[in-house]
């Protein structure tokens, strides 16, 4: 299921030329880089935020709705998307940006939160509170394969090493049993 989501992104990318100084808009989501990494992302009227934010070839997704948290502390999120409610822990760590300092709520990119996200028109938070409350935002989808796209397949560009050329391909090593060391690994990216 993750090869077709792939594929999805990288032809998106391929149908959109871009420049990695620059921000674009995706319907509600926008894309943009800096210092190396890409960011995707869309905001709950302004009262919170909502992205992915990719770097060194890993991604994940964060939350920031403005509630205070503890660095390093682990916090529960509960997400509704077309698919179901899925329930996941993320990570509390302070990024700098522009205005300052945020507290953002990490949680890791998966197959099952990809294929939830990318089918779904809007995705709903659900975010406890110590009061017993719950502070929920609901983010549009709108524009969100696009932006992931144009992100991940500019960060591509920019991170692929040249190609090896044709008749240069490497020997396959022995190992002690007699059997075949493969020496060309297929990386699947994202």
């Amino acid at each position: 299921m993750r090869l077709p989501f792939l594929l999805l992104l990288f032809s998106l990318c391929l149908s959109q030329p871009a420049r990695a100084d620059d921000r674009v808009e995706h319907g509600d989501w926008a894309s943009q880089f800096r210092d190396g990494m890409g960011e995707a992302s869309t905001h709950d009227n302004g009262t919170a935020m909502f992205g992915m934010l990719c770097a060194d070839r890993l991604c994940r997704y964060y939350f920031a709705n403005g509630t205070p948290c503890e660095a390093g502390n682990n916090y529960p999120i509960m997400l509704t998307t077309k698919v179901g409610a899925l329930a996941l822990d993320s990570v509390c760590e302070p990024m700098q940006t522009a205005n300052g300092e945020v507290m953002l709520y990490w949680f890791g990119e998966s197959v099952q939160l990809n294929d939830a996200f990318s089918q779904s028109e809007s995705v709903g938070f659900a975010f406890p509170l110590t009061s017993g409350q719950f502070r929920t935002n609901v983010f549009s989808m709108s524009g969100y394969s696009d932006a992931i796209g144009r992100m991940v397949g500019v960060l591509l560009e920019q991170q692929d090493p040249p190609q090896q050329e044709a008749g240069a391909s490497p020997v396959p090593e022995e190992v002690p049993d007699g059997d075949p060391v493969p020496t060309e690994i297929e990386i699947k990216k994202i």
